[in-house]
């Protein structure tokens, strides 16, 4: 007897109408800034006219990033909420589908790129979802980008040690983790990015604190992104 296994191990249904609204807030905004800079650094020279598979996108906020980088997107994502936000404040060409990573409903190489962001921490299975996520994606030469919540960034650990969620569901990973997981697939590109004062006041030195992490590669970033060319 087959049993259907749950995709998620958070219903972020439930978050869908108010999510976007971290982005607004002054530290939402540092760190999407400082996520993105990092993510520049992994996306291919040239975008235009390349197909990129967004695996867990949510409201979307990550699929119009890439689709304002030239890319032409395809988001998808488990829950019918967030697409529907994700649906209603688009006013570029991304498409969105209602679906499942672990059984990605795509051809193989069917995209150039698949990039999952925060997503795979919160699967069920994430080494089963990059593997999906590279059956999809052109080879030789498509390219995987992951990034996750950083088991050994301050911030991701004291949220969970106060009970908050979504981050008490999550797999929190290492980069080394994510170097792991990677590895079968090509050599892995790992960084971390995301370094913000513990202080609230100290804020105004954040980009220096995020750019003195980033310069000696310290493993500590909010945020771990990864690179993989097939």
């Amino acid at each position: 007897m087959n049993i259907e296994i749950q995709p998620s191990r958070y219903d972020f249904s439930t978050l869908a109408e108010g999510y976007d609204s971290w982005y607004l807030s002054r530290e939402g905004k540092l760190y999407d800034k400082f996520e993105k800079t990092g993510m520049m650094k992994y996306l291919p020279a040239q975008s235009d006219n390349k197909t990129l598979l967004d695996v867990g996108c949510g409201t979307g906020h990550w699929s119009e990033f890439f689709s304002e980088c030239g890319f032409t997107v395809t988001g998808l994502d488990v829950s019918r909420r967030m697409i529907d936000v994700a649906q209603s404040k688009s006013n570029k060409d991304i498409t969105y589908f209602v679906g499942d990573a672990h059984k990605l409903p795509f051809p193989d190489g069917a995209f150039d790129v698949a990039a999952a962001i925060t997503t795979i921490e919160f699967t069920r299975n994430p080494a089963g979802v990059i593997r999906e996520m590279v059956r999809c994606t052109q080879k030789p030469g498509g390219r995987i980008l992951i990034g996750v919540l950083n088991c050994c960034a301050r911030i991701n650990r004291e949220r969970r040690n106060k009970g908050i969620q979504p981050y008490v569901d999550a797999w929190l990973l290492s980069p080394h983790q994510l170097r792991n997981m990677l590895e079968p697939y090509g050599k892995p590109e790992i960084t971390t990015t995301g370094f913000m004062p513990k202080l609230t006041w100290l804020h105004l030195l954040a980009h220096l604190c995020n750019s003195v992490g980033r310069f000696f590669h310290l493993p500590t970033g909010a945020l771990v992104l990864g690179k993989v060319q097939l």
